[in-house]
């Protein structure tokens, strides 16, 4: 998945951080990703640990 992911944009577990205000979150199975709870804004999330980011090192399951 590209980066930065919407708002609305479906994830898989890991965590992620608001490119908006840093407020990290994490993701226990696949959701559609939320505006973010801390600053409300309908930005983007960042890929920190998990989900599909480069460094996840089974990014196939």
């Amino acid at each position: 998945m590209a980066e930065p992911i919407p708002v609305g944009s479906d994830v898989r577990a890991g965590t992620y951080e608001c490119t908006n205000c840093g407020y990290e979150m994490g993701v226990q199975s696949v959701q559609s990703m939320p505006p973010c709870p801390k600053c409300d804004g309908p930005y983007s999330w960042k890929t920190i640990t998990g989900g599909d980011s480069a460094e996840d090192p089974y990014p196939e399951e």
